[in-house]
């Protein structure tokens, strides 16, 4: 009995110490799991810090842009008017957009030493722009301007369908291609021209996109868009240089240069054309540069759908020619960063949620109002209307970026296209 008792008290005592073993043993488990977890979160918050710090560096940059180029803009460079040379301006045409004869009417009143060729390039002979275009050609008889109709089919892309004939009977090597829903100031082009006369491997010159005189609620998220965070960044990606950032709506280009990429017709299976030819001229050694002038644009836009339709287009055109930068477009927005910074100054300082957001919030909708007060060179129609749809416009921008991201269809100009992986489309019948 007593040998039976003692090794049952010695079995107790070892079952016992066993399971004391292993209960700390996952008590230690369990505090190394949480320290791996907090060390996580803490630099998952010091990766969001940076990435606002950068975000914010860029904001300055785009002020300090804005500074430089727009507020003081450039003068005229003096040069001979000889020393100026020919420039062919192509205005592709579709239908009656909003303002058409003032914004075509600006490429004849262009303060250019040189000679000025203008190609009005229409697919339908019936189009109701060629009336608009004839009439301008008639009030600048001094000014060689042309209607050309036709279409020559070497891709999808309609725009640049329609641009062919004019790019084969262009007789300059410059080639200003400028929309037709586009105004430019009256020095716009001898600016651009001296940029180029100026650096020689400066292959495009090219004009933010401005908004401006909306009328409906669709025009007006269009325009706070577009006139604020579209400006400011385009504005500070340009400046810091590292890789082609262009749109189409108003750009200088080499004719030659075109050529060595291809032509036009090398980028009819692009809806981005503006784009793709970016980069090729770029990694072709082209450098790009922009003047203190807007591309300015009637806000066109007539409903909410609308703009939601514009802005999904955009992003979803933008995933499958540059991946990377549209997937990383939502960082950039304020509410998404907001939240973000918010939770990580929480997390590693202990900050107020509530006081940090207000405040992030409130500096970058300073910080835009006061960008377009400056680039503007005024007040917008109304204030309280400008901040209400600014307000909306960063609300809806990453609903808008999710519902854009999960498809590959667009529609553009009542035609439908899906795309490829590569970056290229194909019609839906």
């Amino acid at each position: 009995m007593d040998f039976s008792a003692a090794a049952h008290n010695s079995l107790s005592a070892e079952v016992l110490s066993a399971i004391t073993h292993a209960a700390a043993g996952s008590l230690e488990a369990k505090e190394a799991d949480f320290r791996v977890g907090t060390l996580g979160a803490d630099w998952a918050a010091y990766l969001v810090l940076v990435l606002a710090a950068f975000l914010w560096l860029l904001i300055i940059i785009s002020h300090c842009v804005l500074q430089r180029r727009y507020v003081n803009m450039q003068p005229f460079v003096d040069r001979p008017a000889e020393h100026y040379p020919p420039v062919t301006i192509i205005r592709p045409l579709k239908g009656l957009d909003f303002g058409l004869r003032r914004t075509l009417e600006s490429s004849f009143r262009q303060e250019y030493p040189g000679v000025v060729e203008i190609l009005f390039a229409v697919e339908d002979p019936d189009d109701p722009s060629i009336q608009v275009a004839n009439e301008l050609i008639e009030c600048y008889p001094k000014t060689r301007a042309r209607v050309l109709v036709g279409r020559d089919n070497v891709g999808i892309n309609p725009k640049i369908n329609n641009m062919m004939k004019a790019y084969a009977q262009a007789q300059s090597d410059l080639l200003w291609i400028c929309d037709s829903n586009v105004y430019t100031d009256s020095g716009t082009l001898r600016r651009s021209v001296d940029l180029l006369l100026d650096n020689k491997r400066m292959g495009v010159i090219h004009h933010v996109v401005f908004s401006e005189g909306p009328a409906t609620f669709g025009a007006m998220l269009d325009n706070a868009f577009l006139v604020t965070n579209h400006c400011r960044m385009y504005l500070a990606i340009n400046a810091v240089g590292i890789a082609s950032c262009l749109t189409g709506k108003s750009n200088l280009y080499y004719k030659s240069a075109l050529d060595n990429v291809g032509g036009l017709a090398a980028f009819g299976h692009y809806l981005a054309e503006d784009n793709m030819i970016g980069q090729a001229l770029w990694h072709s050694g082209w450098g790009h540069t922009m003047t203190g002038d807007l591309a300015r644009q009637p806000a066109d836009i007539g409903s909410f759908s609308e703009y939601c339709s514009r802005r999904i287009r955009w992003v979803r055109t933008r995933k499958y020619n540059v991946t990377l930068a549209t997937f990383y477009e939502p960082l950039t927005e304020s509410i998404l960063l907001g939240v973000l910074t918010t939770w990580a100054l929480n997390h590693l300082y202990g900050l107020n949620a509530h006081s940090v957001f207000g405040t992030f919030m409130l500096v970058w909708f300073a910080l835009d109002m006061l960008f377009f007060y400056r680039i503007n060179r005024g007040s917008p129609q109304s204030w309280p209307w400008f901040a209400f749809s600014w307000i909306c416009r960063e609300i809806l921008a990453l609903p808008l970026w999710i519902v854009a991201i999960v498809g590959d269809t667009v529609s553009w100009r009542g035609q439908a296209f899906r795309f490829h992986l590569n970056g290229t489309v194909e019609v839906l019948r």
